[in-house]
Protein backbone atom coordinates (compact mmCIF):
# COMPACT_ATOMS: atom_id res chain seq x y z
CA UNK A 1 0.00 0.00 0.00
CA UNK A 2 1.34 3.69 -1.07
CA UNK A 3 -0.33 5.52 1.25
CA UNK A 4 -2.10 5.27 5.14
CA UNK A 5 -5.08 7.00 5.84
CA UNK A 6 -6.82 7.95 9.71
CA UNK A 7 -8.45 10.18 11.33
CA UNK A 8 -6.50 10.09 14.44
CA UNK A 9 -5.82 13.71 14.85
CA UNK A 10 -7.49 16.56 16.54
CA UNK A 11 -11.00 17.21 14.77
CA UNK A 12 -10.89 14.26 12.92
CA UNK A 13 -13.34 12.30 11.00
CA UNK A 14 -13.24 10.36 7.86
CA UNK A 15 -14.59 6.58 6.98
CA UNK A 16 -12.64 4.38 4.40
CA UNK A 17 -14.95 2.53 1.85
CA UNK A 18 -12.38 1.13 -0.16
CA UNK A 19 -8.49 1.92 -0.72
CA UNK A 20 -6.41 0.88 -3.14
CA UNK A 21 -2.61 1.97 -3.81
CA UNK A 22 -3.52 5.20 -5.39
CA UNK A 23 -7.16 6.19 -4.69
CA UNK A 24 -9.76 6.02 -1.94
CA UNK A 25 -13.49 5.78 -1.51
CA UNK A 26 -14.02 7.88 1.70
CA UNK A 27 -17.43 9.43 3.52
CA UNK A 28 -17.78 11.39 6.14
CA UNK A 29 -18.23 9.65 10.05
CA UNK A 30 -21.44 11.03 11.11
CA UNK A 31 -21.65 9.92 14.25
CA UNK A 32 -24.80 10.92 16.19
CA UNK A 33 -25.73 13.34 13.43
CA UNK A 34 -29.28 12.64 12.15
CA UNK A 35 -29.17 13.74 8.26
CA UNK A 36 -26.17 13.27 5.96
CA UNK A 37 -23.70 16.25 6.23
CA UNK A 38 -20.17 16.99 5.18
CA UNK A 39 -17.70 17.44 7.57
CA UNK A 40 -14.43 15.45 6.93
CA UNK A 41 -10.86 15.50 8.13
CA UNK A 42 -8.34 13.08 7.53
CA UNK A 43 -4.22 12.13 7.59
CA UNK A 44 -2.63 10.52 4.68
CA UNK A 45 1.38 9.36 4.60
CA UNK A 46 2.73 8.52 1.22
CA UNK A 47 5.68 6.01 0.60
CA UNK A 48 5.74 6.67 -2.53
CA UNK A 49 5.54 9.88 -5.05
CA UNK A 50 2.62 10.25 -7.85
CA UNK A 51 -1.06 11.31 -7.94
CA UNK A 52 -3.54 9.95 -5.64
CA UNK A 53 -7.33 10.29 -5.45
CA UNK A 54 -9.94 10.66 -2.98
CA UNK A 55 -13.69 10.05 -3.88
CA UNK A 56 -16.24 10.75 -1.90
CA UNK A 57 -19.36 10.49 -4.59
CA UNK A 58 -22.12 10.26 -4.25
CA UNK A 59 -21.50 12.41 -1.00
CA UNK A 60 -21.75 16.19 -0.97
CA UNK A 61 -17.74 16.74 0.33
CA UNK A 62 -16.32 19.42 -1.81
CA UNK A 63 -15.89 23.14 -0.45
CA UNK A 64 -15.94 25.87 -3.51
CA UNK A 65 -12.29 25.79 -3.30
CA UNK A 66 -11.91 22.32 -2.91
CA UNK A 67 -10.40 20.54 0.15
CA UNK A 68 -7.90 23.08 2.41
CA UNK A 69 -4.56 21.04 2.83
CA UNK A 70 -1.81 21.05 5.82
CA UNK A 71 1.81 20.40 5.22
CA UNK A 72 3.16 20.99 8.68
CA UNK A 73 1.13 19.45 11.31
CA UNK A 74 -2.44 21.14 10.95
CA UNK A 75 -0.90 24.46 12.12
CA UNK A 76 -1.49 25.98 8.99
CA UNK A 77 -4.02 25.52 5.94
CA UNK A 78 -4.10 26.22 2.23
CA UNK A 79 -6.83 25.50 -0.50
CA UNK A 80 -5.78 22.87 -2.53
CA UNK A 81 -7.67 24.53 -5.61
CA UNK A 82 -10.44 23.94 -7.62
CA UNK A 83 -8.16 22.55 -10.36
CA UNK A 84 -7.55 19.38 -8.13
CA UNK A 85 -11.50 18.81 -7.53
CA UNK A 86 -13.98 16.88 -9.86
CA UNK A 87 -17.22 18.38 -8.65
CA UNK A 88 -19.24 15.55 -10.88
CA UNK A 89 -17.43 12.44 -8.55
CA UNK A 90 -17.27 15.21 -5.11
CA UNK A 91 -13.44 13.81 -5.76
CA UNK A 92 -10.26 15.18 -5.13
CA UNK A 93 -6.51 14.45 -6.55
CA UNK A 94 -3.04 15.56 -4.64
CA UNK A 95 0.09 15.34 -6.65
CA UNK A 96 3.04 13.72 -3.77
CA UNK A 97 6.54 15.62 -4.58
CA UNK A 98 8.37 12.81 -2.29
CA UNK A 99 8.28 9.43 -0.78
CA UNK A 100 7.45 9.71 3.22
CA UNK A 101 5.06 12.90 2.74
CA UNK A 102 2.69 13.45 5.57
CA UNK A 103 -0.50 16.00 4.74
CA UNK A 104 -3.81 16.30 6.37
CA UNK A 105 -6.91 17.72 4.30
CA UNK A 106 -9.93 18.85 5.68
CA UNK A 107 -13.51 20.20 4.14
CA UNK A 108 -13.10 23.25 5.79
CA UNK A 109 -9.82 25.36 7.45
CA UNK A 110 -10.31 23.90 10.39
CA UNK A 111 -10.12 26.18 14.17
CA UNK A 112 -9.48 23.78 16.91
CA UNK A 113 -8.43 25.10 20.67
CA UNK A 114 -5.01 24.87 20.00
CA UNK A 115 -5.57 27.92 17.31
CA UNK A 116 -7.56 29.44 20.08
CA UNK A 117 -5.08 29.03 23.02
CA UNK A 118 -2.42 30.54 20.08
CA UNK A 119 -4.40 34.04 19.56
CA UNK A 120 -4.87 34.06 23.48
CA UNK A 121 -1.21 33.65 24.04
CA UNK A 122 -0.66 36.80 22.13
CA UNK A 123 -3.45 39.26 23.99
CA UNK A 124 -1.38 41.26 26.30
CA UNK A 125 -0.93 41.20 29.90
CA UNK A 126 -4.56 42.88 31.19
CA UNK A 127 -6.22 43.40 28.00
CA UNK A 128 -8.46 40.82 28.40
CA UNK A 129 -9.98 38.16 31.00
CA UNK A 130 -9.74 34.45 29.88
CA UNK A 131 -11.76 32.00 31.78
CA UNK A 132 -13.90 28.86 32.18
CA UNK A 133 -17.76 29.28 31.47
CA UNK A 134 -18.21 25.80 32.42
CA UNK A 135 -17.73 22.36 31.96
CA UNK A 136 -18.44 19.86 28.30
CA UNK A 137 -20.14 16.49 28.63
CA UNK A 138 -16.93 14.95 28.27
CA UNK A 139 -15.55 16.95 30.78
CA UNK A 140 -13.66 19.34 28.89
CA UNK A 141 -13.24 23.25 29.44
CA UNK A 142 -15.42 25.22 27.59
CA UNK A 143 -13.42 28.57 27.28
CA UNK A 144 -14.68 32.01 27.61
CA UNK A 145 -13.21 35.40 27.01
CA UNK A 146 -14.30 38.75 28.49
CA UNK A 147 -12.82 42.89 27.81
CA UNK A 148 -13.77 45.51 29.84
CA UNK A 149 -15.77 46.74 33.12
CA UNK A 150 -18.70 43.93 33.34
CA UNK A 151 -21.12 47.36 34.37
CA UNK A 152 -19.91 49.35 31.04
CA UNK A 153 -23.22 50.43 30.18
CA UNK A 154 -23.16 48.64 26.70
CA UNK A 155 -22.58 45.00 26.67
CA UNK A 156 -22.20 42.40 24.09
CA UNK A 157 -22.55 38.36 23.93
CA UNK A 158 -20.53 36.61 20.82
CA UNK A 159 -20.30 32.97 20.28
CA UNK A 160 -19.97 29.93 17.84
CA UNK A 161 -19.63 26.81 17.29
CA UNK A 162 -23.37 25.80 17.84
CA UNK A 163 -22.43 23.59 14.94
CA UNK A 164 -19.20 21.63 15.58
CA UNK A 165 -17.42 22.04 12.23
CA UNK A 166 -18.49 26.20 11.28
CA UNK A 167 -14.74 26.83 11.54
CA UNK A 168 -14.86 30.09 9.98
CA UNK A 169 -17.29 31.69 12.21
CA UNK A 170 -14.36 31.01 15.09
CA UNK A 171 -12.11 33.19 12.90
CA UNK A 172 -14.35 36.04 12.93
CA UNK A 173 -14.79 36.04 15.94
CA UNK A 174 -11.17 36.24 17.32
CA UNK A 175 -11.40 39.34 14.34
CA UNK A 176 -13.56 41.28 16.54
CA UNK A 177 -11.89 40.42 19.48
CA UNK A 178 -8.49 41.73 17.60
CA UNK A 179 -10.14 44.86 16.77
CA UNK A 180 -11.65 45.53 20.42
CA UNK A 181 -8.16 45.03 22.22
CA UNK A 182 -6.10 46.50 19.24
CA UNK A 183 -8.80 49.47 19.73
CA UNK A 184 -9.96 50.50 23.73
CA UNK A 185 -10.41 53.54 23.58
CA UNK A 186 -13.13 53.45 21.28
CA UNK A 187 -14.65 50.76 23.25
CA UNK A 188 -14.17 52.30 26.80
CA UNK A 189 -17.75 51.58 27.07
CA UNK A 190 -18.11 48.29 26.26
CA UNK A 191 -18.51 44.93 27.67
CA UNK A 192 -17.91 42.05 25.26
CA UNK A 193 -18.11 38.47 26.40
CA UNK A 194 -17.06 35.91 24.05
CA UNK A 195 -17.78 31.59 23.57
CA UNK A 196 -15.71 30.22 20.72
CA UNK A 197 -16.46 26.92 20.95
CA UNK A 198 -20.69 26.57 21.88
CA UNK A 199 -20.44 22.40 21.54
CA UNK A 200 -16.52 22.30 22.71
CA UNK A 201 -16.38 18.08 22.43
CA UNK A 202 -17.88 18.23 19.13
CA UNK A 203 -15.18 20.40 17.91
CA UNK A 204 -12.65 18.48 19.62
CA UNK A 205 -13.70 15.05 18.63
CA UNK A 206 -14.76 16.00 14.73
CA UNK A 207 -18.12 15.68 14.56
CA UNK A 208 -20.92 16.76 12.39
CA UNK A 209 -22.27 19.08 15.23
CA UNK A 210 -25.19 19.77 12.65
CA UNK A 211 -28.42 17.94 13.55
CA UNK A 212 -27.21 15.91 16.62
CA UNK A 213 -29.64 13.30 18.10
CA UNK A 214 -31.99 14.33 19.86
CA UNK A 215 -31.58 18.26 18.96
CA UNK A 216 -28.37 20.34 18.60
CA UNK A 217 -26.82 22.53 20.50
CA UNK A 218 -28.36 25.52 18.07
CA UNK A 219 -31.90 24.28 18.87
CA UNK A 220 -31.09 23.95 22.69
CA UNK A 221 -32.29 27.21 23.94
CA UNK A 222 -34.71 27.50 26.29
CA UNK A 223 -36.43 25.89 29.50
CA UNK A 224 -35.85 22.68 28.89
CA UNK A 225 -31.63 23.17 27.54
CA UNK A 226 -29.53 19.66 28.00
CA UNK A 227 -26.06 20.69 27.03
CA UNK A 228 -24.11 22.63 29.79
CA UNK A 229 -22.45 25.42 27.27
CA UNK A 230 -25.82 26.29 26.48
CA UNK A 231 -27.38 26.18 30.24
CA UNK A 232 -24.30 28.32 31.72
CA UNK A 233 -24.81 31.01 28.28
CA UNK A 234 -28.35 31.13 29.22
CA UNK A 235 -27.04 31.75 32.98
CA UNK A 236 -24.89 34.49 31.86
CA UNK A 237 -27.40 36.17 29.42
CA UNK A 238 -30.13 36.66 32.66
CA UNK A 239 -27.17 37.66 34.95
CA UNK A 240 -25.28 40.40 32.49
CA UNK A 241 -28.38 41.04 30.31
CA UNK A 242 -26.71 41.63 27.03
CA UNK A 243 -27.53 44.49 24.98
CA UNK A 244 -26.08 42.91 21.63
CA UNK A 245 -25.98 38.70 21.28
CA UNK A 246 -24.21 37.86 18.04
CA UNK A 247 -24.20 34.35 17.16
CA UNK A 248 -21.76 33.53 14.12
CA UNK A 249 -22.89 30.70 11.83
CA UNK A 250 -21.50 28.64 8.54
CA UNK A 251 -24.02 27.70 5.77
CA UNK A 252 -23.22 24.81 3.50
CA UNK A 253 -20.42 23.92 1.53
CA UNK A 254 -21.68 25.69 -1.78
CA UNK A 255 -23.38 27.28 -4.73
CA UNK A 256 -27.01 28.63 -4.43
CA UNK A 257 -27.71 32.16 -3.18
CA UNK A 258 -26.72 31.45 0.53
CA UNK A 259 -23.80 29.63 0.55
CA UNK A 260 -20.78 31.99 -0.44
CA UNK A 261 -22.19 35.50 0.84
CA UNK A 262 -22.08 36.45 3.98
CA UNK A 263 -25.73 36.72 5.34
CA UNK A 264 -28.11 37.80 8.47
CA UNK A 265 -30.47 35.27 9.16
CA UNK A 266 -34.09 37.35 9.56
CA UNK A 267 -35.68 37.19 12.95
CA UNK A 268 -39.08 38.28 14.66
CA UNK A 269 -40.47 40.36 15.89
CA UNK A 270 -41.02 43.40 13.48
CA UNK A 271 -38.97 45.43 15.92
CA UNK A 272 -35.93 42.52 15.70
CA UNK A 273 -36.13 42.70 12.33
CA UNK A 274 -35.69 46.25 11.87
CA UNK A 275 -32.50 46.33 14.53
CA UNK A 276 -31.03 43.58 12.53
CA UNK A 277 -31.46 45.80 8.83
CA UNK A 278 -29.68 48.43 10.51
CA UNK A 279 -26.79 46.52 11.93
CA UNK A 280 -26.60 45.04 8.24
CA UNK A 281 -26.42 48.53 7.48
CA UNK A 282 -23.69 49.38 9.01
CA UNK A 283 -22.05 46.13 8.20
CA UNK A 284 -22.18 46.90 4.85
CA UNK A 285 -20.52 50.19 5.74
CA UNK A 286 -17.64 48.94 7.80
CA UNK A 287 -17.20 45.32 5.83
CA UNK A 288 -13.09 45.53 3.94
CA UNK A 289 -12.87 45.00 0.38
CA UNK A 290 -11.97 41.24 0.88
CA UNK A 291 -14.45 40.48 3.42
CA UNK A 292 -18.00 42.22 1.98
CA UNK A 293 -21.30 41.90 2.89
CA UNK A 294 -24.02 43.31 0.58
CA UNK A 295 -27.62 44.07 2.69
CA UNK A 296 -29.37 41.97 -0.33
CA UNK A 297 -28.07 38.96 0.57
CA UNK A 298 -29.82 38.81 3.84
CA UNK A 299 -32.72 35.81 4.32
CA UNK A 300 -35.63 36.97 5.30
CA UNK A 301 -37.61 34.87 7.98
CA UNK A 302 -40.36 32.86 6.17
CA UNK A 303 -37.82 32.23 3.32
CA UNK A 304 -35.63 29.91 1.65
CA UNK A 305 -34.39 27.81 4.65
CA UNK A 306 -35.86 30.24 7.78
CA UNK A 307 -38.90 29.18 8.25
CA UNK A 308 -40.64 27.67 11.26
CA UNK A 309 -40.27 24.14 9.69
CA UNK A 310 -36.64 24.72 10.59
CA UNK A 311 -36.94 25.22 14.39
CA UNK A 312 -39.50 22.29 15.20
CA UNK A 313 -37.01 20.74 17.39
CA UNK A 314 -35.94 24.03 19.49
CA UNK A 315 -34.77 28.01 19.48
CA UNK A 316 -31.53 28.98 18.41
CA UNK A 317 -29.56 31.88 20.26
CA UNK A 318 -30.94 34.81 18.69
CA UNK A 319 -34.77 33.62 18.11
CA UNK A 320 -34.76 33.54 21.92
CA UNK A 321 -33.08 36.27 22.96
CA UNK A 322 -35.79 38.52 20.41
CA UNK A 323 -38.77 36.54 22.23
CA UNK A 324 -37.69 35.27 25.82
CA UNK A 325 -35.35 38.25 26.90
CA UNK A 326 -37.62 40.64 28.99
CA UNK A 327 -35.08 43.43 28.48
CA UNK A 328 -35.03 43.29 24.71
CA UNK A 329 -31.77 42.52 23.82
CA UNK A 330 -30.94 42.58 20.08
CA UNK A 331 -30.50 39.05 18.85
CA UNK A 332 -28.84 38.52 15.28
CA UNK A 333 -27.76 35.14 13.78
CA UNK A 334 -25.59 35.58 10.88
CA UNK A 335 -23.57 33.16 8.43
CA UNK A 336 -20.06 32.97 7.42
CA UNK A 337 -19.32 31.23 4.01
CA UNK A 338 -16.59 28.34 4.40
CA UNK A 339 -14.08 29.14 1.37
CA UNK A 340 -16.06 31.80 -1.42
CA UNK A 341 -17.78 35.21 -0.57
CA UNK A 342 -19.11 35.84 -3.63
CA UNK A 343 -16.45 35.94 -6.04
CA UNK A 344 -13.65 36.25 -3.81
CA UNK A 345 -11.68 33.20 -1.97
CA UNK A 346 -12.38 33.30 1.60
CA UNK A 347 -10.01 32.35 4.10
CA UNK A 348 -8.93 33.07 7.95
CA UNK A 349 -7.56 36.27 6.95
CA UNK A 350 -10.63 37.53 5.56
CA UNK A 351 -12.52 36.21 8.12
CA UNK A 352 -10.57 38.31 10.98
CA UNK A 353 -11.08 41.54 8.72
CA UNK A 354 -14.65 40.74 8.36
CA UNK A 355 -14.58 40.27 12.42
CA UNK A 356 -12.41 43.71 12.97
CA UNK A 357 -15.99 44.85 10.81
CA UNK A 358 -18.27 43.32 12.88
CA UNK A 359 -16.86 45.08 16.11
CA UNK A 360 -16.56 48.22 14.42
CA UNK A 361 -20.62 48.01 13.14
CA UNK A 362 -21.47 46.49 16.92
CA UNK A 363 -19.80 49.91 18.13
CA UNK A 364 -21.84 51.96 15.87
CA UNK A 365 -24.99 50.55 16.59
CA UNK A 366 -25.30 50.05 20.17
CA UNK A 367 -23.98 53.81 20.41
CA UNK A 368 -27.34 54.54 18.33
CA UNK A 369 -29.76 52.31 19.83
CA UNK A 370 -28.20 52.49 23.40
CA UNK A 371 -27.65 55.67 23.73
CA UNK A 372 -26.23 56.61 27.63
Amino acid sequence: MTMTIDDALPGGNIIVQFQSSREAVLAPDLRDTSTKWFYWKFRVRFSEPGRYVFRFAPWSAMGARGPAVSADQGRTWEWLGTDAVDFATESFAYDCSAAGEERWFCVCIPYLQTDWERFTASIPAGAATMAELCRSRQNRPVECLSIGNPDAPRRIFLSSRHHAQESMATFTLEGFLREVMDNPDDFADFFIFAVPFMDKDGVENGDQGKNRRPHDHARDYGPDSIYPEVKAVIDQVNQRRFDLILDLHCPWLRGGPTNETVYFVGTFPPEAQQGLEEFSRLLAEEAPPDAPHFPADNLLYGTGWNTANNYTQGMPLAFWANNCCDWKPQGISVEIPFANLRELTFRPANAINLGRAFARAARRFLRQQRPQ
